[in-house]
């Protein structure tokens, strides 16, 4: 595993996200199974950990909290769903919950995080919420960040967390769906932001897994069967090829284009600690030649049209 510095650390290139973990957003697995996840990491050098309160309803921060207690690892969260006392979370920036917000955060994972997330944040509320969080840090987080989505209004809502002062930003950024994320990625190393990537696999279209049919509660079904149809063919076609050049499963081709550009960390989320396994070795400290990224970006860039 290699490193990269963020927020003042050394983070691993491929961080796990907790979408798995004690929640069923992304595929539904056992606890023991979660359990292995979390031990393959730590075993792996993974070394930073993303979760969300709302994810489980604060279980998997508590899961995380429990099995990562005593680790020199580093663990990142997100607020501004408020899910207490309601059967539907619904997004919420007021200063007051905010703040009841982090300190639940804070007693779940049993640690302060190295980074709080505004989540999802519309832009009328990228400044609202950067304002409520921002005395919170020290107390019950280091650094305060955004997590941007859904995927509507992303550039705008990036520009502004950029000129606010949110310290990292996350964003989707992969194979399919290379901007905003390629431009905010620029602005924020001009500004020596940190700079987190969620969604590398494009709900698994970039990976052996692929499948175009979801549960209806799995976050990827948001993702139109036809565009997981027409993406596929795209991938199967013109980025398969270039991953069997190198000898590197489409998984880990997905993570290594990634990997070529400025980021400081991929979260990646699995189902199964061989799943983990196979990505974590994408980290392997060799570059993709630039003949590579150069056509993926044109790849990209002539079908644009038909991925949005």
């Amino acid at each position: 595993m290699r490193y990269r510095r963020f927020l003042g650390v050394d983070v691993s290139e491929v961080g796990l996200g907790a979408w798995t973990i004690g929640s069923d957003l992304y595929g539904k697995i056992d606890e023991e199974t979660a359990r292995r996840i979390v031990k393959k990491a730590v075993d792996l050098g993974i070394n930073i950990f993303d979760t969300a309160d709302m994810y489980g309803r604060g279980k998997s921060e508590e899961l995380l909290g429990e099995w990562l207690e005593g680790y020199d690892v580093h663990v990142t969260t997100k607020v501004g769903y408020d899910f207490y006392g309601r059967e539907k979370p619904q997004r919420n920036f007021d200063a007051e919950y905010l703040e009841r917000a982090v300190a639940m955060s804070y007693r779940r994972l049993r640690r302060r995080p190295l980074l709080v997330q505004a989540h999802n944040p519309g832009i009328g509320d990228v400044e609202r919420a950067y304002a409520a969080l921002r005395g919170l840090r020290g107390t019950y987080f280091d650094h305060l960040g955004v997590a941007l989505g859904p995927e509507v209004n992303v550039y705008e809502e990036g520009l502004a967390a950029l000129g606010v002062g949110y310290e990292s930003i996350m964003l989707v950024f992969n194979i399919l769906e290379q901007e905003p994320g390629h431009t905010l990625i620029g602005l924020a190393n001009i500004l020596g932001r940190g700079i987190m990537v969620r969604v590398p696999h494009a709900s698994e279209v970039l990976t052996d897994r692929f499948t175009p049919e979801f549960p209806p509660h799995d976050h990827r079904s948001l993702r139109p069967r036809e565009w997981l149809l027409r993406a596929r063919r795209l991938v199967e076609n013109g980025v398969k090829p270039l991953a069997g050049e190198l000898g590197y499963t489409l998984g880990q081709y997905a993570l290594k284009f990634i990997l070529s550009f400025p980021v400081s960390t991929v979260l990646v989320t699995v189902l199964s600690p061989e799943e983990l396994e196979e990505y974590a070795a994408a980290s392997d400290g060799k570059a993709l030649p630039e003949h590579h990224v150069r056509e993926l970006v044109a790849l990209y860039l002539s079908h644009r049209a038909d991925l949005r």
